[in-house]
């Protein structure tokens, strides 16, 4: 068997980071197709009705915006995505995912796979099915998830996407620790070319209806067996020729990241509309409005809201229901937020420390940091009516309402932040303001660096009006290093987690099926940026973990986003967007609710885009 690696420290596997504009779903994220429809949100649909139908073999285009000068590189399986864009442009070829789910994120056993959990034995089998093949004609066998369980708790690249509930699996943490050479909990029910496997655990996941715990995907074991692990995430047969059981296939990789995908014929499913189409994620988001008016994107996912307007003036929004394109809208399923840095990331034991000498350790500071952001006004002034303040940890959209704490308060009350509360509680913290009216303690005043990213073209005014606003309470925040740094250096920082320049920096999460929150916060799990580790958060993780029902878990959620937000001001969060994409009225079959395998079912209605006028008239 090849070589996965040793031990590596946690990560997460139900959200991913959006270090400047990108995130990634590491979950399962399609849905039933059902009676599910698309949600309007503010002034825009849902879904768009193209009257005519698709024609035969036709070809599509798509673009994930992204930064020329900080390009975001194909990632081949799902295991290896550590960006939004990245995981988004898996789309099409089914991001091997095994399982659909239904509504609310839970899995149902209508997909590629199915599953079956026996609570008293603890375990769950998971079977696939007898038709599901590779797009080289391979059968997707036990011995293909088994490999990708291995590659997750062991390869240092796809380490971001392992989640702690794995460890509740028999002989995993033996394996990971190389003291053991497989996974005892994991048999192949028959054989290593079967369909079926079982999964034995210590403890079963309290949330493993939705995903929690449970190998979620497959890798080819029979074309990459001969990797070594240090190489597999960069290997051509990762980056260049991957193999897909979804409805499209790899057929290029452009030196750019652009992907060629063609129709797989060995698809499980029913035969994709499209002939091919092409996804783009390194498409300069500035020269976005240029490519529109040439019509170069059939479909322009999560449209910048920084350029949406540029004052008063339109700027992407005039292809709003004009110009040959509609606009449709949702609820994003992520959110922002504001981290402390509390402590640092030991690497040997795999955990985080909460031990930095920083005013940060005293939970009024922090609540005072939080109330006193200008969120509201810089959302209003930069966002465009496409960003949203927000009060919780959980996005408001459909598939999370089950677990959305309205109780939650938050800081986000004043558009142009509190500074009464803020200046109350450093006053009970026993700060006082100096001569320069900046607030100090024993001689110290109260000075914090923000480790702020570039990425939008509004990134740099965000970052100063921000700092503007603390100052007006008081408290000093300087940039790290004097300037903003770009996504990749953030990127590095954060995640090494022993760089004590920086005290205070953003991070967007966007939502996966799991609600669990052991990926972000857990005492191991790498992802926790403020390396915040306390007896009631492991309390409330270890409870949630070991829920004895739906109801208890849901509890359990929302206790969370109450402690880590309103109680402990563990994090602050911020804002959560619309996401608005634009659809030339060519496209067939285009909707924002949450269906599986969308792109089998995208078609185009005439061979070249609509170049002018209201699609929907």
């Amino acid at each position: 068997m090849v070589s996965t690696g040793k031990k590596i420290g946690y990560g997460v596997g139900g959200v991913v980071i959006v270090a400047g504009a990108a995130w990634a779903l590491l979950a399962t994220t399609s849905n039933k197709d059902s009676t599910q429809k698309a949600v309007s949100v503010g002034s825009f649909k849902g879904d768009y009705k193209n009257p005519k139908g698709p024609i035969k073999n036709g070809t599509l285009t798509v673009s994930y915006p992204g930064t020329a000068s900080d390009p975001i590189s194909f990632a081949g399986y799902t295991e290896f995505g550590q960006w939004v864009g990245a995981q988004r442009q898996l789309d099409p070829a089914g991001q091997n995912t095994l399982f659909y789910v239904d509504k609310d994120g839970k899995i149902i056993n209508s997909g590629p796979a199915k599953v079956t959990i026996d609570k008293d034995a603890k375990t769950a089998t998971i079977t696939i099915r007898k038709n599901l093949k590779w797009s080289d004609g391979k059968d997707v066998v036990a011995q293909d998830v088994l490999f990708s369980l291995e590659t997750l708790a062991t390869n240092k690249v796809a380490a971001g996407n392992f989640t702690e509930s794995y460890t509740s699996i028999k002989g995993l943490a033996d394996y990971q620790n190389g003291k053991a050479k497989s996974i005892s909990g994991i048999k192949l029910d028959d054989g290593v070319d079967g369909k079926t496997l079982t999964v034995s655990y210590n403890s079963l996941p309290a949330a493993i209806g939705w995903g929690d715990g449970l190998p979620l995907y497959a890798l080819p074991y029979h074309d990459l067996k001969n990797v070594s692990s240090k190489n597999l995430a960069t290997s051509e047969k990762v980056t260049k020729n991957p193999l897909s059981f979804g409805p499209f296939k790899v057929a290029s990789v452009s030196s750019d990241s652009t992907v060629k995908y063609v129709r797989n014929n060995d698809y499980w499913g029913k035969k994709p509309v499209l002939k091919s189409l092409t996804y783009y994620i390194n498409a300069d988001d500035t020269k976005l409005e240029n490519d529109l008016s040439k019509q170069k994107f059939d479909i322009v996912l999560n449209t910048p809201d920084t350029l949406w307007k540029k004052g008063n003036t339109a700027v992407l929004s005039k292809y709003k229901d004009a110009k040959g394109y509609v606009a449709t809208g949702n609820n994003d399923n992520g959110y922002w937020e504001l981290y402390f840095n509390l402590g640092h990331f030991d690497q040997k034991k795999s955990e985080n420390v909460q031990d930095r000498n920083t005013p940060l350790q005293d939970v009024n500071v922090r609540k005072a940091v939080g109330f006193a952001q200008n969120v509201g006004d810089v959302t209003k002034k930069y966002g465009n009516d496409l960003r949203i303040p927000i009060d919780t940890l959980v996005s408001k959209s459909e598939a999370k309402e089950l677990f959305y704490n309205k109780d939650v308060k938050g800081y986000q009350q004043k558009s142009s932040g509190d500074i009464k509360k803020s200046d109350s509680l450093l006053e009970k913290s026993g700060y006082k303001k100096d001569s320069s009216g900046y607030y100090a303690k024993d001689g110290k005043r109260l000075s914090l660096v923000y480790l702020a990213r570039s990425g939008r073209t509004t990134s740099e005014a965000e970052a100063k009006a921000y700092i503007e606003a603390w100052k007006q309470a008081g408290i000093e925040v300087k940039l790290y290093q004097n300037k903003l740094v770009d996504p990749s250096t953030w990127q590095s920082i954060v995640l090494d987690g022993n760089n004590n320049g920086w005290d205070i920096t953003d991070g967007g999460w966007s939502e996966g099926t799991v609600p669990t929150f052991d990926q972000l916060w857990a005492k191991s799990a790498q992802y926790n940026f403020g390396h915040v580790v306390s007896s009631e958060l492991t309390k409330n993780l270890s409870a949630t973990q070991n829920a004895k029902s739906d109801k208890a878990l849901v509890d359990d959620i929302k206790q969370f986003q109450k402690l880590v937000v309103d109680d402990q001001a563990y994090t602050i969060p911020t804002y959560s967007k619309i996401k608005v994409q634009l659809v030339n009225g060519r496209v067939t079959g285009w909707t924002t609710a949450s269906v599986n395998d969308l792109y089998a079912k995208l078609g185009v209605s005439q061979d070249k885009p609509v170049t002018s006028g209201d699609p929907r008239k």
